[in-house]
């Protein structure tokens, strides 16, 4: 039986632009995906390095194509998919898959943003009718640079980005006065948790200060009524889904 998100979950992530899914991939499904990526040399070799406004840098490595990879039976499997499709409502297509490594002391911050900030002009979205769901492959803790989120910040809509640093930062005059009005949430996970957040909601993480490391695969999903009205890097492909235990069946 699929594990998809409950009404309740559902009502929360539309109110307040987010809901964390405690336990979503068992233990066994985590430790799967922790002995694939932190062996995995093509991680770091195929790695943007993004920094933030200090200069420090956090490493990035991000592909549209899923295939019949251990990654891929994340964004394909039923679970993250028809969830993904409950929130949105419809029918949806995966944009992008992407692992963050924050490495330990000098992984760096990633600024105020929303992703509808730059998936509305780089990638011509009209409509904010994506989100993104992010896995926690190891623990997400305040000490090493877990996400923080404005609670509700959805609802005010698209906020123009600039560059800071390497990254595309919201309009920080914006972002001070949303902050007068939304609570700021430190997003704390364990392996396996999930967030499933809005292209609208404001989030950033600080720097990596710890011992360890913070490690987490995010995967974006759209919409198929809310295809990019104009061609760019991105190439539209329908979404083939697998079945849930696929994960644990996946053998390389």
């Amino acid at each position: 039986m699929v594990n998809l998100l409950t009404k309740e979950q559902i009502a929360e992530f539309h109110e307040n632009g987010y809901v964390i899914a405690r336990g979503f991939y068992s233990e066994a499904e985590i430790e799967k995906l922790q002995k694939k990526a932190f062996s995995d040399d093509n991680l770091y070799q195929n790695a943007w390095d993004k920094k933030d406004a200090s200069g420090t840098v956090s490493k990035v490595s991000l592909w549209q194509d899923l295939g019949d990879d251990l990654y891929s039976m994340f964004p394909r499997g039923e679970r993250m998919a028809k969830s993904a499709e409950l929130l949105l409502n419809e029918p949806v297509f995966h944009t992008t898959t992407k692992v963050m490594m924050k490495e330990p002391f000098v992984g760096g911050a990633w600024e105020w943003h929303q992703d509808y900030g730059y998936w509305c002009y780089d990638n011509y979205h009209l409509y904010p009718k994506l989100l993104s769901v992010m896995v926690a492959i190891n623990e997400a803790t305040e000490e090493n640079g877990c996400l923080e989120v404005l609670k509700g910040s959805h609802h005010i809509g698209r906020i123009d980005h600039s560059k800071t640093g390497d990254q595309k930062g919201a309009d920080l005059d914006s972002v001070e006065e949303a902050l007068k009005y939304h609570e700021l949430v430190k997003v704390e996970l364990k392996p396996g948790d999930t967030l499933f957040f809005h292209c609208n909601l404001l989030h950033k993480s600080n720097q990596n200060r710890s011992e360890n490391p913070r490690w987490a695969m995010i995967s974006a999903y759209c919409a198929e009524s809310n295809k990019p009205y104009k061609e760019n890097e991105l190439i539209y492909r329908p979404l083939e889904t697998v079945s849930d235990d696929a994960i644990l069946a996946h053998t390389e």
